[in-house]
């Protein structure tokens, strides 16, 4: 069976917080049920209450298939086309909190994959900017990406699609799966 690339939104406690606390994850399985000791592991706050709010199989971005390839990455040429994790901020004069959104880009370098989120992302906010930025690959020497369970024997391979993809961020599934 083949292994994939989940993008996961955690949802749970920490001590001393007020409210619940978010992290996104990514990982790879055979299934989403393969990820959930890692997403575990790679959680920072109380275990009690850890849970799924969503996630969504990565198969395709901007017009590119996305392949696990079980072997470790050497060095790749940095004009080579990569995912990139990108987390904007930005405002709104009808909320308190500061508005977020994500998702999974093609990019060769940060300050395209920066770029693009931009141009995509956070429409009618004011003072947008960059939150968090990382290259998904899967080799801990060559990238900037948190751990994941795994790194350094596997990394992604990008092909360009054969096929018409929207380029739809719905999640495949949504909603509280206590972990």
């Amino acid at each position: 069976m083949a292994v994939h690339l989940y993008l996961v939104v955690l949802g749970g406690r920490m001590k001393g917080c007020n409210i619940e606390l978010h992290d996104v994850r990514w990982v790879v399985g055979e299934s989403i049920q393969d990820t959930i000791k890692t997403l575990k592991s790679e959680w920072f706050g109380d275990k009690k209450g850890l849970h799924i709010d969503s996630y969504r199989k990565i198969l395709h971005v901007d017009g590119m298939s996305v392949a696990v390839v079980h072997s470790p990455t050497v060095n790749e040429p940095t004009d080579e086309y990569r995912l990139w994790f990108v987390n904007l901020g930005g405002y709104s004069s009808q909320s308190m909190a500061e508005q977020h959104e994500f998702g999974i880009v093609v990019a060769s370098t940060a300050q395209s994959a920066k770029a693009t989120a931009k141009k995509r992302w956070l429409k009618g906010m004011t003072q947008i900017h960059k939150d968090d930025l990382h290259k998904i690959n899967g080799n801990p020497l060559i990238d900037d990406l948190l751990p994941i369970n795994g790194n350094g024997r596997w990394h992604i391979q990008l092909t360009p699609s054969t096929t018409e993809v929207s380029v739809s961020e719905t999640p495949d599934w949504t909603g509280y799966w206590l972990i």
